[in-house]
């Protein structure tokens, strides 16, 4: 039975305080908000949230916590910050390290002004340098000898010199004849040859382009007589090969020093240095000197290194009177 046509007896309706008034009401249709609030109800009730609905949310929740990494823009953003902590690292460790190289090169310094002070003290006393000022002074003294037409003074200091450059000596003779010439030769020197013609041998190992060198470049040799003509003839290489440079000078009596050679790398050859046994393994280097050598006395051949990768090992020089 529907609503129109239902009669109700006895309701009771309230017209005010302490008044009341009873009345037959007869009903036969629903008020329309009534109709509205249902409708708005029912649809409510389509899209309401169960507590399924909830768990299934919850579950959803939980495993997108677990799958953050998945979760969209995560990738780029934290690529975006994994390039910017790079980028700061990057120049922390590029402040950090300019720091460091200052504190280095300051501790450096001290450490290198430290052991120059000491390699120069080393160097000051050393025993090659006490030896080449010995035989420098020991070839003045022998001159001056010469000089004072003092023979013996002089051979036995030519003696001593030959000792000390290690070449090998006989036995000095105990006494020395006025009349006998002092040929005041260089350290390791030995002239050769038939009257007229004479052969000056050096065969004092020397290298010419070592830092400092000052003394193993130089030879000296005495020519108590001359020929026509004269020869320089030197045997040299390199450590490791022919490339390098120089310039031989020739040093007369009167003190005159002058350019009579040059080696360069066409015109050495021979075996590296570890390899070397004997100076004929080794291509001579010869020059015309006659017009240089014009009276007897001392000469000094001096090798100047200009370039190249190798300093010259110079083997065995010589200069021949002809």
């Amino acid at each position: 039975m529907g609503w129109k046509g239902l009669l109700v007896v006895g309701a009771v309706l309230l017209l005010g305080a302490g008044y009341a008034l009873a009345e037959v009401i007869t009903i036969d249709k629903e008020p329309p908000q009534l109709v509205e609030l249902r409708k708005a109800y029912e649809a409510e009730l389509k899209t309401a949230a169960t507590p399924d609905d909830l768990a299934k949310v919850q579950e959803e929740y939980e495993q997108a916590k677990k799958n953050l990494a998945k979760a969209e823009g995560y990738g780029q953003k934290l690529s975006t910050l994994e390039e910017a902590k790079k980028k700061e690292i990057e120049a922390i460790n590029a402040k950090y390290l300019k720091e460091q190289e200052k504190v280095d090169v300051a501790t450096r310094k001290g450490v290198d002004e430290k052991y120059e002070k000491k390699i120069v003290e080393l160097k000051n006393r050393s025993v090659a340098k006490a030896g080449n000022s010995y035989q420098g002074k020991l070839e003045k003294l022998e001159k001056e000898l010469v000089g004072k037409n003092d023979l013996a003074g002089a051979l036995m200091v030519q003696y001593e010199r030959k000792k000390l450059s290690g070449a090998p000596v006989s036995a000095l003779p105990a006494a020395v004849s006025p009349a006998a010439p002092v040929v005041a030769a260089a350290p390791g020197s030995v002239a050769s040859g038939t009257k007229g013609n004479q052969v000056h041998v050096n065969s004092t190992r020397g290298l010419a382009g070592a830092e400092g060198n000052t003394s193993n470049n130089i030879y000296t040799f005495t020519l108590d007589r001359i020929g026509g003509q004269a020869k320089l003839v030197f045997y040299g290489y390199g450590n490791r090969s022919g490339n390098t440079y120089g310039r031989v000078y020739l040093i007369g009596p009167d003190g005159n020093r002058t350019e009579v050679a040059r080696w360069r790398p066409d015109l050495l050859k021979g075996p590296k240095l570890a390899d070397f046994k004997v100076y004929t393994d080794v291509q001579a280097v010869s020059a015309d000197i006659s017009n240089q050598v014009k009276q007897p006395g001392q000469y000094r051949v001096e090798f100047q290194y200009t370039d190249g990768d190798e300093a010259l090992n110079i083997y065995r020089v010589e200069i021949q009177s002809l």
